[in-house]
């Protein structure tokens, strides 16, 4: 069982509901669906299982999601000539080199100081949520915000949505704008996430140890990609009613809250109190 204190069917609803709710959030902000990893990596999975399935099923989330987007007319993306088109073109191009530095980090790196990164980017990604920051638009500081954000995503598989959303946002690009070229940006880069982590054999090692696992492994996959792709309408069309500043408190302060827990678990796990296992 890979929850250690949780039943299997148990563990089962509650990934439908946090796979649900995470691609609501995401549709519908452009951020929410990283914070899955943190909370799985507190039940007690295994980060190196949870972030590949996380890129993988917020790859069809996103992908979902856009063409929503595109219906409910949040997003201009029928031309190349368009500046969402462009931005999401450049956020995609400048993501990959985050993108291949952080698999080589997590490849080398002891597990111990890639669960303290993610804990410690949740937190400073929920701080960047509770004020009001605005700052001037700059092409550079967007190319700078997209290597970060997704050296984030191939660590933990969360962290992209919150930096690119927040940074078009307050450098003054309209919110359903910012949010549509998000989830297209972060949909690639999800997809290349993936293969890169398949490349370095981030499966094999994990799932020839984990034989026992591996049917409950592949329903968490599909399950977070089928409930996700059903809850990305939902959240696209809630992108244009919702109160985008009352939300980013709320999940800026849930992302804090989730990164000072698993800092603890982290402490716990040390100390052989609660041990993180698969």
């Amino acid at each position: 069982m890979i929850f250690q204190s949780i039943p299997e069917d148990l563990a089962i609803i509650l990934v439908i509901l946090l796979g649900f709710v995470g691609a609501f959030l995401d549709s519908s902000l452009g951020m929410g669906y990283g914070l899955l990893g943190p909370i799985l990596i507190i039940l007690g999975f295994d980060y190196r299982i949870v972030v590949p399935i996380l890129l993988i099923s917020q790859m069809t989330t996103g992908i979902s999601g856009v063409l929503f987007h595109m219906f409910y007319k949040n997003v201009d993306l029928t031309s190349r000539d368009t500046q969402d088109t462009k931005s999401s073109l450049l956020f995609i191009i400048t993501g990959m080199i985050g993108m291949f530095f952080a698999v080589f980090i997590v490849a080398s790196l002891p597990e111990e100081f890639v669960m303290l990164y993610i804990s410690i980017m949740i937190i400073c990604a929920g701080i960047l949520m509770l004020p009001e920051l605005k700052f001037h638009f700059s092409w550079k500081r967007m190319y700078a915000l997209s290597i970060l954000a997704s050296f984030n995503k191939a660590i933990s598989g969360g962290g992209y949505g919150p930096v690119m959303t927040i940074g078009q946002i307050t450098s003054g690009r309209d919110a359903k704008e910012s949010v549509a070229v998000t989830d297209l940006s972060e949909a690639f880069l999800s997809g290349l996430g993936f293969l890169l982590y398949v490349l370095y054999g981030a499966f094999d090692s994990n799932f020839l140890y984990l034989q026992e696992s591996f049917p409950l492994i592949i329903k968490l996959g599909l399950i977070m990609i089928i409930s996700g792709i059903i809850a990305t309408p939902l959240g696209a069309l809630i992108t244009k009613k919702l109160e985008k500043n009352t939300a980013k408190k709320v999940i800026g302060s849930l992302s804090i809250t989730i990164g000072i827990t698993m800092i603890i678990r982290i402490i716990l796990d040390f100390l052989s109190i609660w041990q993180i296992q698969v």
